[in-house]
């Protein structure tokens, strides 16, 4: 029996270069080797072509907002009737995200290659989500491209149109809320135990707030290893794809979800996003069945990501999209009265789109109502709480009369 032999992996490499115009170029490429990587910038249209092996990985992440911005102008190009090869050059001349154009000119030259669009774009699951995919690989089916590229543009939009508003409405509380707890572990660790030495020479009873706050800063000084190994367990879980760190991500997404305020926030975001999503790819020609697997890695959170995929395992068997819903228990009641008239009128994107306006609606309320919210709340609460570990400490001196 003949084994295949393994595959090889592309090797990066830093390349700088001229273009027809005489214009010094530089970038990074993937390929098989140095003469590869040569040939397809010399495709490109390339002169004096150098490039230089990388040793180390120097990958640089590509943003969602850049990701949007360059397929609104990609689009713009397709509707402008440029083809795509000499749209995908224009596009890395003008970008100004490295790891973008890295990409996107690896794209290109697969793509001029004889490689599908679609299938060029897959081949960088970590930056071309399937949603991306799909809609392309329906453009291209369809041959309406240009249109496919312009409401994907709009939907990448939206979704980062909704992190920016939950980001925007948590940014301030959560510094404060990190400032706070900063100082309150200050006083606790430093000026708490100077304080416990000095009562210690008094020879009196202390009292039971000041007890209290003595405990709590023996506590936290004995427990700061387990606290550093948590905080170093909750890194390692956000950076790593193991098994081990997606349960832990699982375990934080549900914790986060069951918050009071927070929690309704995040749903609402979350339900917005995965309506607009499953509704561009069925108004795009993809059958719901597999429109489902894109949405949940769109969805970009643990717990709906597994609920859809539940989702489309039912439909594939034969569920409605409403009643499949209505047993996972996560979506709200309203999205799936939506859905079932989608299902029995033949409308489900259009009214799916519809629920993402409202709950995208919906959404902005309650940003808005949680900024007024939390950031008093949370100054109150922790000033408070500063301000009566403070008074504990100095109630001892307060009663130093009674001592002398």
């Amino acid at each position: 029996m003949n084994v295949p032999p393994p595959a090889r992996t592309a090797t990066e490499f830093r390349w700088t270069a001229r273009d027809l115009q005489g214009r010094n170029l530089r970038g990074q490429i993937q390929a098989l080797n140095a003469d590869l990587a040569r040939v397809q910038l010399r495709r490109q249209g390339l002169q004096q072509v150098r490039v230089q092996r990388l040793w180390w990985a120097s990958t640089e992440t590509i943003k969602t907002k850049d990701l949007a911005v360059m397929t609104r102008q990609w689009a713009a190009m397709l509707h402008a009737g440029v083809p795509v090869v000499q749209a995908l050059g224009m596009l890395c001349r003008s970008m100004n995200a490295k790891g973008l154009v890295a990409v996107m000119q690896i794209v290109r030259s697969n793509v001029e290659a004889g490689v599908a669009l679609h299938d060029a774009l897959a081949k960088h699951p970590k930056h071309f989500s399937g949603l991306y995919v799909h809609m392309v690989q329906a453009g291209e089916a369809a041959g309406i491209l240009d249109t496919m590229m312009e409401r994907l543009s709009l939907t990448l939009e939206k979704n980062e149109s909704m992190h920016a508003k939950i980001r925007s409405a948590l940014m301030y509380p959560i510094a404060v809320l990190l400032v706070a707890l900063g100082i309150l572990v200050l006083i606790l660790v430093w000026v708490v135990p100077v304080f416990q030495d000095v009562f210690q020479s008094f020879g009196a009873e202390l009292p039971l707030a000041t007890r209290l706050v003595v405990g709590m800063s023996d506590a936290l000084v004995q427990a700061w290893p387990a606290a550093l190994l948590l905080v170093l367990m909750l890194i390692w879980a956000a950076q790593t794809s193991g098994s081990a760190a997606a349960l832990v991500r699982q375990w934080l997404a549900r914790w986060w979800l069951r918050w009071p305020v927070l929690g309704p926030l995040l749903t609402t975001a979350v339900v917005a996003r995965w309506a607009q999503t499953l509704s561009a790819l069925l108004a795009a020609g993809v059958p719901l069945s597999e429109a489902l697997g894109p949405t949940a890695q769109a969805c970009d959170h643990p717990v709906f990501a597994g609920t859809t995929l539940q989702i489309q395992r039912r439909v594939v068997q034969g569920q409605s999209l409403s009643d499949s819903m209505t047993q996972s228990g996560h979506f709200p009641a309203m999205i799936v009265q939506l859905c079932a008239t989608g299902e029995e009128t033949g409308a489900l994107d259009s009214l799916l789109s519809r629920a993402g306006d409202l709950m995208e609606s919906t959404l902005d309320d309650q940003v808005s109502g949680l900024s007024s919210l939390l950031e008093p709340l949370i100054i109150v609460v922790l000033g408070g709480f500063i301000g009566a570990i403070l008074v504990a400490m100095y109630l001892p001196i307060f009663s130093l009369g009674q001592v002398f």
